[in-house]
């Protein structure tokens, strides 16, 4: 199989939604090195909660795996694996032993997973062993400014950084990680909360830049109010409208996103929770 599923099969790519691919998310990433301030820090882990990434267990890398066998014996159509939370991917060895006793699993599946891309540019190696064709990375902004509103603190490289500088530094990383990503052969489609009065002005911005630095896609999704943003207010649906038609200028959009929970099985909008 070639890359040509992402754009004919995976339900988080594929324009045409005649032939989609079912996907499991695997809920094994356990930390996060960002504080996003549309984020609870995945303190309140729940069925009923249906938001991006939450979840209503974390699964230890044996679980998810016993979990992905089973459900691959009993879905035909389910092709793809991913680990897309509650926490961040890269900086959880559980998404990476997950994989590699998947990698030659009888049932041939394909591997992508979320990441906020602050590890990005050093695990993209990683990722290409492992036979990683096709990651979403969520970035919101490349404004350093507007990134030091929307990340409350991030731990890069074991250092704890808060305000400018961590703007200017998880930008920088972010966009580098997408270009060795892209490099190296892995298609990336960019993930971006629109925050009315945070974010509504650097859309068109951020889809040129990650466009610049190899991004095929993007996927701008509305805020939903969590954390210390749970008191603001999603985007109107033509506010959403207009920000993806800005965008759309620089880099092909993707319309179809239903912002997944992180412990799901089956096809967008109609998944299992595991």
């Amino acid at each position: 199989m070639t890359d040509s599923y992402l754009n004919q099969h995976h339900p988080c790519w594929s324009e045409d939604r005649t032939d989609l691919w079912e996907r499991i998310h695997l809920p094994v990433a356990t930390a996060c090195n960002v504080k996003c301030a549309f984020c609870d820090g995945w303190t309140q882990m729940s069925c009923q909660i249906h938001r991006p990434g939450s979840a209503g267990r974390i699964m230890s890398a044996g679980q998810a795996v016993d979990v992905a066998e089973r459900e691959l014996s009993r879905r035909p159509n389910l092709r793809i694996v991913a680990v897309a939370g509650p926490g961040e991917p890269l900086i959880n060895a559980a998404t990476f032993e997950v994989m590699a006793r998947l990698l030659n699993n009888e049932h041939k599946v394909h591997f992508c997973l979320s990441t906020n891309g602050v590890l990005l540019g050093d695990c993209v190696r990683q990722l290409v062993d492992l036979g990683v064709n096709g990651l979403s990375v969520s970035m919101s902004t490349s404004s350093p400014a507007t990134a030091a509103t929307i990340y409350e603190w991030a731990d890069i490289r074991g250092k704890r950084m808060t305000g400018l500088d961590m703007g200017k530094t998880i930008v920088r990383i972010q966009i580098a990680g997408i270009k060795d990503a892209t490099d190296a052969g892995i298609h990336v489609k960019i993930n971006s909360v629109l925050i009315p009065g945070v974010n509504e002005g650097d859309i068109a911005k951020l889809a040129e830049d990650v466009a610049a630095a190899g991004a095929e896609l993007q996927n701008v999704i509305p805020l939903v109010p969590c954390g210390t943003m749970s008191g603001c207010r999603p985007p109107s649906l033509s506010r959403l409208e207009q920000a993806r038609a800005e965008a759309g200028k620089h880099v092909k959009q993707f319309y179809h996103c239903h912002q997944c929970r992180a412990d799901v099985v089956g096809i967008p909008g109609s998944d299992t929770i595991l």
